[in-house]
């Protein structure tokens, strides 16, 4: 068996994004989650370096829709996470519940 594949935050968080969307996640459409959902900001070259890093460890897969004229003829990139992508998810949570599980309730920072 592989070693898991650990991912940074704002890949678990685009992650977590594209399955919500379950599929129909482009894009504009993923910007405009992260900053919704997540509120985070994200420029649209750090969101495509990322989708690419993240189907080049096989979390996630993309396919091409069809041209459109109000794209100038470009098709959309349509991407959906892989069972490897859940996978990876699950272990994040359960570190991240782990983690949390034994600050609870967290102590006054005195800030």
């Amino acid at each position: 068996m592989s070693e898991p594949i650990y991912l940074g935050e704002l890949e678990q968080t685009l992650l977590w994004v594209v399955l919500r969307l379950d599929g129909s996640g482009y894009g504009p459409l993923l910007l405009e989650e992260l900053e919704s959902q997540a509120h985070r900001k994200v420029a649209p070259g750090a969101l495509y370096a990322t989708l690419d890093r993240l189907e080049s460890k096989g979390m996630l897969v993309s396919r091409m829709g069809a041209s459109e004229p109000g794209r100038g003829g470009r098709p959309k990139r349509f991407v959906q996470i892989t069972a490897e992508g859940r996978r990876a998810l699950e272990r994040a949570r359960a570190t991240w519940t782990n983690l949390w599980d034994d600050l609870d309730p967290l102590p006054d920072s005195g800030g």
